[in-house]
Formats: C-alpha cells, sequence, structure tokens
C-alpha cells in the first residue's frame, strides 16, 4: 500500500525543537521494527515529539491516548502539521472518528477496547465461585444453592462477583490466547481492529503509555500481532512521564513485552533548565490527627497493649516467644540457636525479639539479642506476632475458645483479618484514619494562607487534589467520611479563605462557597454559555452549582478559564479529573492531600503546576504533601503516612533543600536534614517532637531564589548520577579497632627491627658468610611480616574522606573483578558534609561508571555500611589478619565488644572465591580482617555477635543527583 506508507511525507514543522527534542530525533531512528519506548515529563513536548517520529516514519498512524481531552490534543497539534493548517482539520488526513480513519487517527485506548456486553465466561465464573465456597467447607450441593439464592435475594451482589470473578479469568485466558481476547471484545471494537488493519496503519503511538498494564496492554499487542500477520512491520512509540510501578508482575510483563526498555529519557531538570517547565520547590506539612482522631487510636493502642502483655507475658505467650527464638530442632549453645532462629525467619525472629524485651526484659535471652532488637515492636510487628500465636497457640485448644474471639476482635480493629488459615492483612484502620484525617484539611487553608501572604491573591492560583470525592475512614461514625467534599466544605468556611473564591469540581458535582456566589455565577454563566444557578446546602455555608447541560468536560475548561483569568483562585477536585491531562498553566500552587504514591500518579499530579504560565513568565510552583503523623504521646509505633511521603519523592527531582547547588531524588529535595531528622525522631519515639516544630524546621522559601537556584538558561550536562549516602555522628569512627592495636602495632614493629639488627649483628661477628646468611633470613623475616603490619598501621590512622575513598575503591574492585559490573568503575569521589553539628554526612559515587554501575556499587556500599541481618558472609575488622603473626598480635587478648563486623554485600558474597578476594584486599588497603561465612551451623553464634555488634548507621542509603 505505497499511499499507506508515505501518508504523512508532505507533514511539516517549521518551529524550533527544544535541545532534547533534537536530541531524541537524532539518536532514535524510526527504521526498525523495535518498539521506540521515551519517558519525559508532562509539559515537555511529548505531543509534537511523538508527531515528529511518525512524520518522520511518513506512514499511516494510530494514535492512542487515556482521555477525550488529550485525544483532542493530539488531533489539533497534528492538524498543524498537516499540508494545509489553515484550512482547518481534513477529515482525510486527521480524524477523531473510529467510523472514519484518516492518516493520523486519534482514538481514546477503551474505543478500542471495549468488551461485549454479554459475558461469555459468566459461567465458568460461577462454577469458580463453587468450587471457591467448597475450598471453605461447603459441599458442592450446598455451594450451588447459595449461590442460586443470592442471585435471587441479591442480584447486586450476584452480579458483582460474577463480574470479578470473570475479570481474573479473562486476564489469564487472554495471556495465554490473544484469539480469545479479540473474541470477548464488542462487534464494533472488533471491527474497528479489522479496519485499522486493512487501513494500512503502520506506526501506533502509545500516548500516556503507563496504563498500559492489563487489558489495554493486551489488546494493542493483539493489534500489532493482526498487522504482522498481515505483512506490516509496525512500529510502536510509547510515550510517558513516568515507568509504572513493576509491583504486580504479570501486568508489568504485559506492559516491557511491548514496548521493551527506554530508550531515551528526558529528566525534569533538564527541561526546566531550557526553560520549557517552570522551577519548582517540594514542600511538606506536617499534621496530628484531631483530638476525636488521636482518642479513638489511643483506646484502641491501649487495648492492644494490655492485650499484648497478658498474652506474652507468662505462660503460653511468654514460652511461644522464647520457641521463635530458640529453635528446638538446633543443636547448641543459646546463641547458635539465636541465629538459627534469626537466619530461618529474621522478621518473625526480629519481631518475638522485640516483644520479649518489652514484656520480659529481665528474661536472659535478652541478654543476647542484637541491639537493634532490643526495642518496643511496632504495630504491625506486634499484631503479626499475635496472630501467629492464635493460630498456633491458642485454635489447638477448645478450651481457649473466648481468648480466640478476643484477639480475634482486636486484631480486627487493626485492619487483620484472623481465620484458621492465619492472619491477613485487610483494611487498615490507622493508615486510612492517618490518610483521611480532618487536620489535613485544615492544613489546606493554612498552606493558602502561608501561600497568599508569599505571593498574594493576584498570583496565587492553586489546585487542591483528593483521591475521591468522598472517601475514608468510617470506622464506628469515628469520622466524617474524607474525600474533596469534605476538604471544600473547610475551606469555603474558613475566614483565611476569604477573597480566593474556591470552587470544587467533580464527577458529579460543582460547589461554591454560599458568600461568593454574586460573583462567579455571572462569571461561570458566561465562560459557560448558560444560565447558572445555585443552592445552597445544609448549613448554608455551601452552595451547589446547577448548569443545565453541561457536562463534566465543559465544566472544568469554565473553571479553569476562571482559575487563568477570571475571580477563582483556589480550585478544590479530584485526581481523576485533575491528575493527568488537565492542563491550566496558571496553577502555580499544589496540594496534594492523595494516598497514591506509585511513581507514575505522583509524577503526573506535580506535572500539572510545572507548565510555564505566559501571564507569570518568572513563575516558581510549590508542590506541597500534606503528611499526618502520630504524636510521641499515642503508644503506636505506626507511621504509615510518612512512609508513603518517602514513597511519593521516592523518584521525584527536586532542587536538595540542603544544598541548592545539588539538584538530587528523594525526600532530601522536600525537606531539610533539620526536618528529616525531628521526622525519625518522633517515629522511631526517641524524644517528644510537636508537629509545630517539623514544620518551623523547613522555610518556604523565596520564590525568586527558587528560580535562581535552579539557573534557567544555563548550560547543563544532562547526566544522573547515583552514590551511597552514609551519616555518622562527629567523633565516631568508620569502624573501630581493637583498643590495643596502635600499642601493639608500634611493640611488634620495634621487636622485629631490633631483632633484624641484633642478628645482623650478631652474624657480623660470625664471619662474612654467616652475616649475610643471618641478614637475609632475618630481612626476609621483616619484609614477610611488614605488609600485614603496615595495613594495621593503616587501621589505626584516622578515619575521614581518606577511608571512605579506600574502602569505596576495595568495593569497587572487588565488584569489577567478580564479573558484577559491566565495564570500568574507576577511581571513587568521596565528600563529607560537616555542616550539621550532629551528623556528617559522607556522599561517596563512582563518576567515571555507567549509571547502572553506579547504582550497582551505590547499594553495595550502603549494604556495607548497613548493619547485619542475613549476609552469607561477615567480615570481623580491626582484628585478624591474613598471616600468623598479626593474627597472633592482634587476635588475641581483647574483648568482644571490640570487635565491628560489617557485612560483605551481596553481590560479592556469591562466591566464596569473590569474598575471600574481598577480604584479601581489604586486608592489603584497608587493615586487619577475618572473613567468617554465615551459611554453615558451626557459625550461628558467631552470627548473633555479629548483629549484636553491628553498628551499621540507619542513614546508610542511596542517592540519585543530576547535573
Amino acid at each position: 500500500m505505497p499511499a499507506a506508507r508515505a501518508a504523512l511525507a508532505g507533514w511539516t514543522f517549521s518551529g524550533e525543537l527544544r535541545h532534547y527534542q533534537a536530541d531524541v530525533l537524532d539518536r532514535v531512528s524510526v527504521r526498525t521494527e523495535d518498539p521506540l519506548h521515551i519517558v519525559a515529563p508532562p509539559g515537555s513536548g511529548k505531543t509534537l515529539l511523538g508527531l515528529l517520529l511518525a512524520v518522520e516514519r511518513g506512514a499511516r498512524t494510530l494514535v492512542l491516548a487515556p482521555t477525550l481531552t488529550v485525544r483532542r490534543q493530539w488531533a489539533d497539534a497534528a492538524t498543524a502539521l498537516s499540508p494545509d493548517p489553515a484550512q482547518g482539520p481534513d477529515p482525510a488526513q486527521v480524524s477523531e472518528d473510529p467510523d472514519v480513519l484518516a492518516d493520523l487517527t486519534a482514538l481514546t485506548y477503551q474505543v478500542l477496547s471495549v468488551l461485549d456486553t454479554a459475558n461469555p465466561l459468566a459461567g465458568l465464573a460461577r462454577a469458580r465461585w463453587c468450587e471457591e465456597l467448597e475450598v471453605e467447607g461447603r459441599s458442592a450441593e450446598s455451594a450451588a444453592a447459595w449461590v442460586a439464592d443470592l442471585a435471587r435475594t441479591n442480584p447486586d451482589a450476584y452480579r458483582s462477583g460474577i463480574a470479578r470473578r470473570s475479570r481474573r479469568l479473562r486476564r489469564r485466558l487472554a495471556r495465554e490466547d490473544a484469539d480469545f481476547l479479540v473474541a470477548a471484545l464488542h462487534p464494533r471494537a472488533r471491527d474497528l481492529l479489522d479496519r485499522l488493519v486493512a487501513h494500512g496503519i503502520d506506526t501506533i503511538v502509545l500516548d500516556e503509555c503507563h496504563h498500559l498494564l492489563d487489558h489495554w496492554a493486551l489488546v494493542v499487542a493483539a493489534l500489532v500481532a493482526r498487522l504482522r500477520d498481515a505483512g506490516r512491520r509496525p512500529l510502536v512509540i510509547g510515550l510517558t512521564a513516568t515507568l509504572p510501578s513493576p509491583d504486580d508482575a504479570d501486568e508489568y510483563d504485559n506492559y516491557t513485552s511491548l514496548l521493551g526498555d527506554v530508550d531515551y529519557e528526558v529528566p525534569v531538570p533538564a527541561v526546566v533548565r531550557e526553560g520549557n517547565l517552570a522551577p519548582f520547590r517540594d514542600l511538606v506539612r506536617f499534621v496530628e490527627p484531631t483530638e476525636q482522631e488521636l482518642a479513638f487510636l489511643g483506646s484502641h493502642a491501649q487495648g492492644l497493649d494490655v492485650l499484648l502483655r497478658s498474652t506474652f507475658s507468662r505462660d503460653a505467650g511468654l514460652a511461644h516467644l522464647v520457641d521463635a527464638l530458640q529453635p528446638a530442632d538446633v543443636d547448641g549453645e543459646a546463641d547458635a540457636r539465636l541465629a538459627a532462629a534469626f537466619g530461618a525467619d529474621f522478621a518473625g525472629a526480629e519481631a518475638a525479639a522485640a516483644m520479649l524485651c518489652t514484656v520480659a526484659p529481665q528474661h536472659p535471652l535478652v541478654d543476647l539479642l542484637p541491639h537493634a532488637a532490643r526495642r518496643p515492636p511496632t504495630s504491625e510487628e506486634a499484631l503479626r506476632l499475635l496472630g501467629r500465636h492464635a493460630v498456633e497457640r491458642i485454635l489447638p485448644d477448645p478450651a481457649r475458645s473466648e481468648q480466640w474471639e478476643r484477639i480475634r476482635r482486636a486484631l480486627a480493629d487493626f485492619g487483620y483479618s484472623l481465620t484458621d488459615r492465619g492472619v491477613r492483612r485487610s483494611r487498615d484502620p490507622i493508615d486510612t484514619l492517618l490518610a483521611s484525617s480532618l487536620a489535613k484539611d485544615h492544613a489546606v487553608c493554612d498552606i493558602l494562607r502561608i501561600e497568599r501572604g508569599e505571593i498574594g491573591d493576584d498570583r496565587l492560583r492553586a489546585l487542591v487534589v483528593a483521591d475521591f470525592e468522598r472517601h475514608g475512614n468510617r470506622h464506628g461514625g469515628l469520622v466524617s467520611a474524607a474525600g474533596a467534599l469534605r476538604t471544600f466544605d473547610v475551606v469555603a468556611a474558613d475566614v483565611a479563605v476569604r477573597g480566593l473564591f474556591p470552587v470544587l469540581v467533580t464527577g458529579s458535582r460543582t460547589h461554591i462557597a454560599t458568600r461568593d456566589e454574586d460573583v462567579l455565577l455571572p462569571a461561570l454563566e458566561s465562560a459557560l454559555g448558560v444560565p447558572v444557578a445555585a443552592a445552597p446546602l445544609e448549613g448554608g455555608v455551601v452552595s451547589r452549582v446547577h448548569a443545565p447541560g453541561v457536562g463534566v468536560a465543559g465544566m472544568v475548561r469554565a473553571v479553569s478559564a476562571l482559575l487563568s483569568d477570571g475571580p477563582v483562585r483556589v480550585v478544590v477536585g479530584t485526581r481523576g479529573l485533575f491528575g493527568e491531562g488537565w492542563d491550566c498553566p496558571a496553577v502555580n500552587t499544589l496540594i496534594d492531600l492523595s494516598a497514591v504514591a506509585t511513581a507514575s500518579a505522583v509524577q503526573q499530579l506535580r506535572g500539572r503546576t510545572l507548565r510555564c504560565d505566559p501571564a507569570w513568565p518568572d513563575k516558581v510552583a510549590h508542590n506541597w504533601t500534606v503528611t499526618a503523623v502520630l504524636p510521641a504521646g499515642v503508644p503506636l509505633r505506626a507511621a504509615p503516612d510518612v512512609d508513603r511521603l518517602r514513597r511519593k519523592h521516592a523518584r521525584l527531582w527536586g532542587l536538595d533543600r540542603d544544598d541548592q547547588s545539588r539538584v538530587v531524588r528523594g525526600l532530601a529535595a522536600a525537606a531539610p536534614e533539620r526536618q528529616r531528622t525531628l521526622l525519625t525522631d518522633l517515629v522511631e519515639h526517641r524524644r517528644d517532637v510537636p508537629v509545630s516544630a517539623l514544620n518551623a524546621a523547613s522555610d518556604l522559601g523565596d520564590r525568586a531564589a527558587t528560580r535562581a537556584e535552579w539557573r534557567v538558561g544555563e548550560p547543563y550536562v544532562d547526566r544522573e548520577a547515583a552514590g551511597a549516602l552514609v551519616a555518622r555522628r562527629p567523633g565516631t569512627p568508620v569502624f573501630r579497632t581493637r583498643r590495643r592495636t596502635s600499642r601493639v602495632l608500634g611493640g611488634a614493629i620495634g621487636g622485629i627491627a631490633t631483632l633484624v639488627a641484633v642478628g645482623i649483628a650478631a652474624a657480623a661477628t660470625a664471619g662474612p658468610l654467616a652475616a649475610v646468611v643471618g641478614a637475609i633470613v632475618l630481612g626476609g623475616a621483616g619484609l614477610w611480616a611488614l605488609p600485614p603490619l603496615v595495613s594495621a598501621w593503616r587501621a589505626s590512622r584516622g578515619d575521614g574522606v581518606e577511608l571512605y575513598t579506600r574502602i569505596a575503591a576495595v568495593v569497587g574492585a572487588s565488584l569489577e573483578a567478580a564479573g558484577r559490573t559491566r565495564g570500568a568503575v574507576g577511581e571513587p569521589s568521596v565528600v563529607e558534609d560537616r555542616g550539621s553539628p550532629d551528623r556528617i554526612d559522607v556522599s561517596i559515587g563512582f563518576p567515571e561508571a555507567t549509571l547502572a554501575d553506579q547504582r550497582l556499587l551505590a547499594e553495595a556500599l550502603a549494604e556495607l555500611f548497613g548493619a547485619v541481618r542475613t549476609p552469607r558472609y561477615v567480615m570481623e575488622v580491626g582484628r585478624g589478619g591474613r598471616t600468623w603473626i598479626v593474627r597472633r598480635l592482634l587476635g588475641g587478648a581483647g574483648a568482644e565488644e571490640d570487635a565491628r563486623y560489617l557485612p560483605v554485600p551481596a553481590l560479592i558474597g556469591r562466591r566464596r572465591a569473590d569474598a575471600e578476594a574481598f577480604a584479601a584486599l581489604w586486608d592489603r588497603r584497608i587493615g586487619p580482617s577475618a572473613l567468617h561465612a554465615l551459611d554453615r551451623p558451626e557459625a550461628l553464634a558467631l552470627a548473633a555477635r555479629a548483629r549484636r555488634a553491628s553498628a551499621g548507621s540507619a542513614d546508610a542509603g542511596t542517592i540519585d543527583s543530576w547535573s
């Protein structure tokens, strides 16, 4: 089909390409059958880039988008490149209609993959349901009768159950048989597939392709297979702002099998530096739950504490803890059995150890436990330990059925279901309460007050995003349902927001503050072109807007226009409407109340504020995350919202809050080190940190200063680097050598020197030949002992940047020699930051290595400096050595507490030869050591000692940077 292959030959672009757009076009080839996978942030020009790649290919193109709004953007941009853009859209060139295919056809994923209304799997789903009931103990006849009765008495519940099981069956069968999936499509969708193949589609552009995780990915794959069966070799171009999470292995496999590895990634900092996205700063606002919410948590926590202590402090409960730490099937001393328990189930043993320290601190086993385990158990550890005890010790005893019920109810209060099959996580009320706390809604008002004070009402344009219109924790009627509706009610009633004319828009309603009707109703009428009315809701603070004939999309467009050029300064909405595809360049403040922490959702949401604003050329965006923490007085060791905060920022770039010259990933870009330290102290119950102190530890910052720190317009390298970040207290060495090392070392070297001198003198008196022989023998003895002694001397030297550099070099050389790296790693770079009086940060990187190798090296270094958990090998450093004399001099006397154990990184410890080579290199370049294997029974006691002596920094980890 020559016409189809040259359909876009006359399309042109006369504008100026951005640096990274030109770089992509130069570096990737469209003359290939392999897919092109490109990652670029929102606002970076992915639409133009995808069109230019399709134009370069020249053939008929299908563009698939996730929403109607995004589909329209593609159609408009394609029309601008077509041969006669001034004449408007030509249906033969650009089409959004699935019934009228053009040279470039833009459709939604949904229209291509809609399923047949008839359910071909209903019978199979019903049979599966019956089988599940049989597994739970029903007879086949009873199960079938129950399902039939449900279909009659509660048809909605029946249809829901059939639909859920049908979806699971469809996914499984579709992965095994693509023809089955096509057969399950609606007849119109199947007809569309046929017409696309007949039309000669040769290029498929998948916008926001991170959506292609399950059903959509399989339908697109079926289309590609149909095109190949027809003799064509289509090019698939995937465009997304961020990669999906690999948490669901099956869905992620669908995605990667369709698009493969990333061919080009445009980092957000590069687009900001070029001036095509607005500079920005991420900020965190911490809140504590309300008094009512804390009372709910406190009562449950108190009841749990009583239950735990009464269960585990005596009798069978205490025996359960001891048995978990001293398995009966392991022979040997207590240390050996303790090590076996940690080796078999580290998490379970750690939980049992923490509980033992809490309920029976005088028990003899406590003195043998690792320091890290001498703490109260976390809430999750305690609950899982309680569930395991109930299943193993209580359920088999019919006389303890009442205790079983009490534990079952307690676990249910904290989001666990206890059955005879064990403990399973259900909905966690603590997490749900913190995620949906009413205090977060009040924090929105605080943030708006801060922002309007910083940039004024004329400049402020804020978007507040919740997950849903209404959701949250309704446990026992504790709180009203959270969500956009409740947030808007709080915002509308707060006097601090008066004059900002907030508007709520969700999929089913639009609300305004009643006091703003005189201003907003005429503005909405003008923007919508229809009469608009409002009716006050209960309480009279909020009014619901009625605009006959106006759908959700029309209302979103109207409110967006009023946010850009009208009186509206604040929009409250849901992630479904405003989290992706919504384009309003005027927005400069995001307040994120959502509970979703996936990289794709977070990146898309942050993209709403990053677009450049023609009305404010010097725009700087602020992105706020509101996070709930439990005050120190609540006896719960749980921080699910803090964990979510860390996950949200794990893949986000930003200016380092402590060093604005660096662009980094992670929480360091949102919270300065002082704030992070206070947060850790609060979460780990080290001290009472009021939420006011947490918020005061981070200043808002001046927007003009933030813009200057981003250095917009200046050249950049566009290089991402990964390194290890190790934290230690001033005065604390990297690792301790034995107390007597220096004294023994000096005496040994002096003694050997004396022996050599005496030997030479004695030999000289016996004659020239004997003198020569004596000198050779004694000199050889000195040379034989000198290298390990020098190594011991190195270990006794200061341990700042120079020692970290040598350690990093040993790790790099060992990984390279073991064949774990892709190439040469080069020399390490070490930078020490003493900016904090109580903390020293040491950044370790390998600037000459590939990015993949940098990440591998960083993880190995973080593991080396971390706590001993379950490594295959540990190194005892500061004692021992590779030769007999050093082992005698440095490995004899001394207290066990002087020893320091370092876990050998897993990639080095996979093979014994690699671990031994690592230890030998350490001896030569760092200092004396002894390598111990922990994969044999006789080493179990040593493993327990290593965990006790392990002093790995809790802050050892990896960090990504960009320059």
